[in-house]
This record gives structure tokens, C-alpha cells and sequence, in this order.
């Protein structure tokens, strides 16, 4: 839909509604992202490791 001569000069003075210019964001801290990546990549990989050797555990008939 076209804009009115009006409306196009409230847009280019203050943009859309929207979007501000400024933002409210925190900015990314990539260090903790990749800290808190490795984190619970390790929690996973030790995770995985437990349930592997509670069924080779199993299969040898060292827990019920």
C-alpha cells in the first residue's frame, strides 16, 4: 500500500513504529556463549558415557 507524502515524511524522520534505532539488547558476550556451549557439551558427553557403561554393566550381569 502507497504511503501519503505525509506518511512517508513521519517515516523517514522516525522510522517504522517498530523497530527503534536504539537498541534495548544486551550485546552477546561470545566468550560465555562458548564457555556455556562447552559446558554442556561435556554434560552430555559424560551423561552418555554413564548410561554406556550401566549397559555394559548389564550386559555382564553386574547389576540387575
Amino acid at each position: 500500500m502507497p504511503r501519503t507524502l505525509l506518511q512517508e515524511i513521519v517515516h523517514q524522520i522516525f522510522g517504522h513504529p517498530n523497530h527503534s534505532r536504539t537498541s534495548n539488547r544486551k550485546p552477546r558476550n561470545r566468550d560465555y556463549e562458548a564457555a556455556l556451549y562447552k559446558l554442556k557439551q561435556a554434560a552430555f558427553e559424560n551423561r552418555k558415557a554413564y548410561e554406556i557403561a550401566q549397559h555394559r554393566a548389564k550386559s555382564k550381569g553386574w547389576t540387575r
